[in-house]
């Protein structure tokens, strides 16, 4: 896999999200987060909620994120949203920082998900894949 298919981040979210978007997305942000998640989506955002890190004391905040793309469907991954990202770029991080993740071809995806803990998640999984 190409490194800049794959993405592993660890760092607090201050923000108590993840937020994955087409890098072109001109459309307000409008989720919300009523419900059971702990993944949230609209037509164009997908939020995962994860441990706010300012509800938990210092050094325990770090959220581990790995993402990656992959040929087609995981077994295992317990959430799932197609997703059109028109663009070929995804968006997956929060207002303090954020990465560019490069699918080809551009178009629908599915982005597969999942979390250690559906109300404090400090370890995410994404897999994307084409469809």
């Amino acid at each position: 896999m190409d490194e800049d298919r794959q993405v592993r981040r660890i760092r607090p979210y201050y923000w108590g999200a993840i937020y994955l978007m087409d890098t072109a997305c001109q459309e307000a942000f409008d989720i919300g987060f009523d419900g059971d998640g702990p993944v949230f989506s609209t037509a164009s955002h997908i939020a995962i909620a994860v441990t706010h890190a300012g509800t938990v004391d210092e050094g325990e905040a770090d959220v581990t994120l790995l993402v990656r793309v992959e040929p087609g469907r995981v077994d295992g991954m317990p959430h799932e949203v197609a997703f059109d990202v028109p663009s070929g770029l995804l968006y997956v991080g929060d207002a303090d920082g954020s990465d560019d993740i490069p699918l080809d071809p551009p178009g629908r995806w599915l982005l597969q998900v999942a979390v250690d803990d559906p109300r404090e998640a400090r370890h995410i999984e994404i897999v994307a894949s084409p469809l």
